[in-house]
């Protein structure tokens, strides 16, 4: 592992770290710990449900992108090598989508590299899906959020001046090395590595270009797929809701709002949104008049059962595959045309 990829990874441990610091400083340990043990736990198991069914149909989706390449495999292979990436997303992030690859080629056949072109369109729709839902999230909730965020802004003016003149330096480099690389690409394309990072390219464009091959029907199938995730992230969320007395009352709207501040929770690069889900599940209920304590059980309760849930069935879904015998692609057409006869 180069240096840059693990000063990566202690960066998103720190961070971690901070932010959950930051949400539980100067807060009574003792007022959290009695809210949680008197929470109406049969909630979890609902949220538990919704959150395997979204991974369920995100591993379907997968697979469907697939199809228009000739790549097959079973939805229990989709399953498990989708929920052995979330948890490799919460040991070290974005390692998952690496992990999830391997684990489906070890099972079924299909190159990694393509079953990641097709991850990284996923995780494009996705991040469109979450901007608009997030805009309209923003536009409704316009005052609330507002304030919620604007102290901090405040507060770290300087720290984000300082951010946006490290960005300026590191993009003037980015764009010195990219000239640099063209004026010396004839030389670089003779060499052996260059020959297999275009391969492992092409790879990942095959898989990316798949969805632009599916049929009609099939990619109204994609959108109901899309649709039946983020339904489902909502109910994983909002449900949690009644969990605790203090937020049980909480409407539907402040569930929305729930979601995508989660989400964004999400987007930030730590292991398995730790800290970063807690700071903002935690400020958005504050600002929604719920007391800091009851705000901080409720991000504690919601994360931690989720990471407990993607840990478990991850872990067994990585057991699973490592000793269950791997099949060809030939091998999944040929059950298939049997199956059909």
């Amino acid at each position: 592992m180069k240096l840059k990829e693990i000063l990566k990874y202690i960066f998103s441990f720190f961070l971690a770290g901070a932010l959950l610091w930051y949400v539980l400083k100067g807060q009574d340990l003792g007022d959290i710990k009695h809210t949680i043990l008197n929470s109406h736990w049969q909630w979890l198991f609902v949220s538990a449900s919704f959150a395997l069914f979204s991974h369920y149909i995100r591993g379907l989706r997968w697979g469907l992108m697939l199809k228009p390449l000739n790549l097959k495999t079973s939805p229990s292979n989709l399953f498990m090598a989708t929920m052995s990436g979330y948890a490799g997303n919460t040991v070290l992030p974005r390692f998952g989508e690496f992990f999830r690859c391997g684990i489906l080629q070890k099972l079924s056949g299909i190159p990694a590299k393509t079953s990641f072109g097709a991850v990284l369109i996923e995780r494009a729709v996705d991040m469109i899906v979450f901007i608009v839902l997030f805009g309209i999230a923003f536009l409704s909730q316009f005052d609330r959020l507002y304030e919620m965020v604007t102290p901090h802004i405040d507060a770290q003016g300087e720290a984000m001046e300082r951010r946006f003149l490290l960005l300026g330096f590191l993009a003037f480099g980015l764009i010195v090395t990219c000239v640099l690389l063209y004026l010396v690409r004839e030389r670089l394309m003779k060499t052996p590595l260059f020959r297999k990072i275009q391969t492992m390219f092409m790879g990942v464009y095959d898989g990316m270009r798949a969805v632009l091959k599916l049929e009609r029907k099939e990619f109204y199938i994609y959108i109901a797929y899309t649709a039946l995730i983020w339904v489902s992230y909502f109910f994983m969320s909002y449900v949690v809701f009644f969990v605790l007395d203090d937020t049980s009352h909480l409407s539907i709207g402040v569930g929305f709002v729930m979601m995508m501040m989660s989400g964004l929770g999400m987007v930030i690069p730590t292991p398995g949104g730790t800290g970063s889900v807690h700071f903002f599940a935690t400020q958005t209920l504050i600002a929604y008049g719920i007391a800091e304590a009851e705000a901080s059980s409720y991000a504690l309760i919601m994360h931690t059962s989720q990471t407990i849930l993607v840990l478990v069935v991850g872990g067994i879904s990585t057991l699973i595959a490592n000793h269950k015998e791997g099949h060809s692609q030939e091998e999944h057409i040929n059950q298939e045309d049997a199956l059909k006869k």
